[in-house]
């Protein structure tokens, strides 16, 4: 094989990968957010998460998308470890569908292909057509690549060391990990299909020497997952060892079963003369058996992840009601524990507002990250409380209880507000850090002195709600007055400092903004107090 036959393989490859991701990019685009919404929305059905998972990566053409959405939701508490298994499992049977679109023989078709999505991408104005032109375009870019494949590999025929290299494939054990290999390396499974297709369509490789690979290309693009929930949860993480297992396990299932039954000729028998199809044709009849085999018991991989993974995370165990039982009959009752609930999350609010104030002025990475694995306790309370409320005021409540909830409603949107400020304070805080972005010794005592008469007001507002202080309550409207006058006054200070040259620009930007905000976390800490005063709270 020479030079230039290994330019075109490799140029080859490479047009294969770009058109999947374009046409990926568009039918992702095309459907808008459903993709993600569906995954969201998934039931505890194990067949419909199974189904979805198999048509999402259908669609977007890529499994490693698909685990990657996947953990993307356990990692943020919006799905289950048992969902994003099924889901998973589903997206081992969708991305073999590539496979089956270079099996139809359509390669010759790519100019015409590539040519009708070109136009379509550069003539027409509408979006949404235009996504239409990235799909055929991307496709017809992906079947061109194919095309350069086969023909870059053709010579290879004839060369008798590289025919002995594929015979070694035969056994399972180098088979299985010149697939994983060449998959971890190139991070995608349709990838490696495409290349042993390649090879079959000039009649250099079959299904006995390709069998092997095909169940260890299936393990090699579960890195894909394993390295996008690093930095994730324990669930992200069990999710990813859940989904590596399905495959290592199910493809030794496979090696072992292909001793005593006659598994491959049956397949070669579905489509005789055409290797390219009983490459796709086995690729399919795996991950769908494999499927089924660990459908009925998710519980075993589920087990096998809590081996590898142990412990839970601390942001994790703060995602649980403490106070509200959602089975409670009595309304009374059950209003009594929403506000306990409500108050927890108002603590915590509380506490990522200092947190983000500690990691601006530090420039403190871990503290910024704690900022957000807070934020999203916050929301997820936020969620189940709100829900909680809204099942209460159903119940036909008194008027004094109907009054507490639409009070508490309130106060939960303003403890929301306060969060998300927090982080957003956080967000600056790691573009000061990444920018280098020095604060003046001035600025920054006055950022702790407005950040220290809010923790005052926190404190009080804690007071009033614990104690039933009501001076309490009202002294924390009286700080929002001070925090008002002390932002003007401190915006003049800063102005002076920016006309003297005491502080950059970018300084300037920053200062301003986590001043204002600041400003309205006062504002929605009075908003709760007010809350308590009218007496809707207590």
């Amino acid at each position: 094989m020479d030079l230039w036959s290994v330019l075109m393989l490799i140029g080859g490859l490479g047009l294969f990968l770009y058109g999947m991701k374009l046409m990926s990019d568009g039918l992702e685009a095309a459907a808008g957010d459903k993709l993600r919404t569906g995954l969201e929305l998934m039931t505890k059905n194990r067949f419909s998460a199974l189904g979805l998972g198999a048509g999402v990566t259908a669609v977007i053409q890529s499994s490693s998308a698909t685990t990657v959405m996947v953990v993307g939701f356990v990692n943020a508490g919006l799905m289950s470890l048992t969902q994003a298994i099924n889901v998973g499992i589903g997206a081992n049977i969708g991305t073999t569908i590539t496979a089956q679109i270079v099996a139809l023989k359509v390669t010759e078709f790519a100019p015409i292909v590539l040519f009708a999505g070109v136009i379509i991408m550069l003539f027409v104005k509408k979006r949404s057509v235009r996504r239409i032109g990235e799909i055929i375009g991307g496709l017809g870019i992906l079947l061109f690549g194919m095309e350069l494949m086969s023909e870059a590999v053709a010579p290879l025929r004839e060369y008798q060391p590289f025919v002995d290299m594929l015979s070694s494939f035969q056994n399972p054990w180098i088979g299985l990990a010149a697939g994983l290999a060449v998959t971890a390396i190139i991070q995608s499974s349709s990838a490696t299909m495409g290349i042993i297709q390649a090879f079959a369509m000039q009649g250099i490789m079959g299904l006995d020497s390709a069998v092997y690979v095909i169940l260890g290309l299936n393990i090699g693009t579960c890195v894909t997952a394993i390295l996008a929930s690093i930095s994730g949860t324990k669930t992200a993480k069990r999710t990813a060892i859940a989904l590596l297992f399905f495959n290592i396990i199910g493809s030794f299932i496979f090696m072992v079963a292909m001793q005593f039954l006659p598994i491959v000729d049956w397949i070669k028998s579905w489509t005789p003369g055409s290797p390219v199809n009983q490459l796709a044709n086995f690729h399919t009849f795996f991950n769908v058996v494999n499927a089924f085999i660990f459908i009925g018991v998710p519980q075993v991989l589920t087990k096998i992840s809590y081996f590898f993974v142990r412990g839970e995370d601390k942001q994790l165990e703060g995602k649980k009601l403490k106070y509200i039982d959602k089975n409670a009959d009595s309304s009374p009752v059950a209003v009594g524990q929403a506000i306990l609930e409500v108050a927890r999350m108002e603590r915590l609010s509380g506490e990522n507002f200092n947190l983000a104030i500690k990691s601006f002025l530090e420039r403190d990475e871990k503290l910024i990250n704690e900022v957000g694995e807070n934020e999203k306790v916050v929301n997820y309370l936020n969620h189940e409380i709100t829900d909680a409320l809204a099942n209460v005021s159903q119940t036909g409540l008194s008027e004094v209880d109907s009054r507490t909830v639409t009070g508490l409603l309130h106060v939960i949107m303003d403890i929301e507000r306060i969060s998300d400020i927090a982080q957003n304070i956080a967000d600056i805080a790691a573009i000061r850090l990444d920018k280098k972005i020095k604060m003046s010794k001035k600025g920054v005592v006055e950022i702790q002195f407005m950040a220290d008469k809010i923790g005052e007001a926190f404190r009080l507002l804690r007071e009033a709600l614990k104690e039933g202080n009501l001076e309490s309550a009202q002294r924390v409207i009286e700080i929002e007055d001070e925090v008002d006058r002390y932002e003007a006054k401190i915006k003049k200070n800063h102005v002076k400092r920016l006309k003297k040259g005491e502080c950059s620009a970018q300084a300037s930007t920053v200062f301003t903004d986590v001043i204002t905000m600041c400003e309205r976390v006062a504002d929605h800490v009075a908003n709760i107090a007010a809350v308590y005063l009218r007496g809707e709270m207590q």
